[in-house]
């Protein structure tokens, strides 16, 4: 299960685990070599960029995935203005060169497949789809989270340590 934290400013903090890591940078280049896509973001709903795969050198991605969750935040509101009850699950943008696809990973996260347009649709849909599935599995894991007598130091000193080391930034 993946962990949050919530910061004194109202947004949260994603907290993963190496092996949650680790399984998310696996699925991201398997969907990279299988889709041939330029680039691969996996991202927060808030935009926190997490992990990127492909030619990302010419992109900015830290504000293409700030885009991105501002997309998923204006089209749930479409949603609502059109009668759905949930919002929109993926969205798709065509370009001249590339096309930009977008779908959540749960209620939380999103992935960014940016692919040319002589990749198809459907191979983006299908692959995508798949890694979903298998990033899904990866944040909803528990097997790996630390039983609560083997962690070292508890939630609170944790909290009172980052909150001191944030004010120490300031």
């Amino acid at each position: 299960m993946v962990q949050t934290r919530k910061l004194k400013d109202g947004s949260r903090q994603v907290i993963l685990n190496s092996t949650q890591y680790e399984g998310i940078t696996r699925v991201l280049s398997e969907l990279a070599n299988k889709t041939k896509a330029s680039a691969i973001l996996f991202a927060d709903m808030s935009g926190q960029l997490i992990s990127q795969r492909g030619n990302t050198d010419n992109m900015n991605t830290t504000v293409l995935s700030a885009l991105a969750a501002s997309d998923f935040a204006a089209t749930s509101e479409m949603a609502k203005l059109v009668g759905e009850e949930a919002k929109f699950k993926l969205l798709f943008h065509e370009g001249e060169k590339r096309n930009v696809y977008l779908s959540n990973v749960g209620e939380a996260f999103f992935l960014v497949v940016v692919f040319d347009v002589s990749v198809t649709l459907g191979l983006i849909r299908i692959y995508t789809k798949k890694a979903i599935e298998d990033l899904n599995g990866i944040l909803d894991d528990d097997s790996n989270a630390p039983a609560e007598d083997e962690k070292l130091i508890d939630s609170d000193f944790s909290s009172l340590l980052g909150d001191a080391l944030d004010d120490t930034f300031k």
